[in-house]
């Protein structure tokens, strides 16, 4: 069984591609962190970022709903991939599938409040 699932915080406004087929995809970077004490007893932080694509009707929701900052609950499959960059060097790399997600939380505005649903089009528990 190939299943992941990641909370996360959204790095950068989701992007979307039309694919050779005409259908589009949105992807967009998830920040997970692991919080841990090491030998000394000081508190550390390990962060690690996932590409995350979404493909079909999910995709333009997607492209819609999710904005740099927000905390997302994803679900799909992860997917290894190689392909050869601009300058000719072939590149390993590595995405989550995502056949699923929720806006677990929308990002603090400016004034210090965290952000609502207002001026984002769908709900919170919209589901890919």
């Amino acid at each position: 069984m190939n299943k992941v699932i990641l909370v996360g915080n959204v790095g950068a406004d989701a992007s979307t591609f039309t694919m050779k087929n005409g259908k589009n995809r949105t992807s967009f970077p998830l920040a997970t962190s692991v919080r841990y004490k090491d030998k000394e007893g000081n508190l550390l932080e390990q962060t690690s970022w996932h590409r995350v694509s979404i493909a079909s009707d999910a995709a333009d929701r997607a492209a819609r709903m999710v904005k740099k900052g927000m905390a997302v609950h994803v679900e799909g499959s992860i997917r290894y991939y190689t392909y050869t960059n601009k300058e000719g060097v072939e590149v390993n790399a590595t995405e989550i599938n995502c056949n699923n997600f929720q806006i677990a939380s929308f990002p603090k505005r400016k004034d210090g409040e965290e952000g609502s649903e207002e001026g984002h089009e769908g709900s919170s528990e919209e589901s890919a």
